[in-house]
């Protein structure tokens, strides 16, 4: 079974311009996007409406937003640090936020990457591809 992206995001633009990305690059994992922090948590821990393991396998990557309603990204990765169980999968940050103060407490989170969303389609394209790459050691 090939594992799924997860792209935890409420910025509806943002989802769009991601799934275009996988789309472009013809990605054998499979995106799965969640609105905010709290079904991310959800998703991760099978609880409902994720329980079933076969329809919502674990992630091998998960990209991040910071700011969302709700449980933030600090509050997903803040959780995480207590799950020894889900702390092999790489977290990346994919924020508008460029202060160094969130960057550094993303990484003290627990974060593996910290990545500012780009202006430009094509920008994002080239730090998915790239990351994609780096962490799942995948060629396409």
């Amino acid at each position: 079974m090939i594992k799924p992206i997860l792209y935890v995001e409420d910025d509806e633009n943002d989802a769009f311009l991601m799934n275009r990305a996988f789309e472009k690059l013809k990605l054998a994992h499979p995106l799965r996007i969640l609105p905010d922090g709290k079904l991310a948590i959800a998703y991760l821990s099978g609880n409902p409406p994720y329980v079933s393991r076969d329809e919502n396998p674990l992630p091998c990557l998960m990209f991040l937003d910071l700011s969302m309603p709700g449980r933030t990204g600090f509050d997903v990765l803040q959780w995480l640090q207590n799950q020894p169980a889900l702390s092999t999968f790489p977290v990346i940050v994919l924020t508008s936020s460029n202060q160094q103060s969130d960057v550094q407490n993303a990484k003290l989170l627990g974060a593996k990457g910290y990545l500012v969303k780009p202006g430009e389609p094509s920008e994002l394209l080239r730090m998915v591809k790239s990351t994609v790459e780096h962490w799942l050691d995948t060629s396409y």
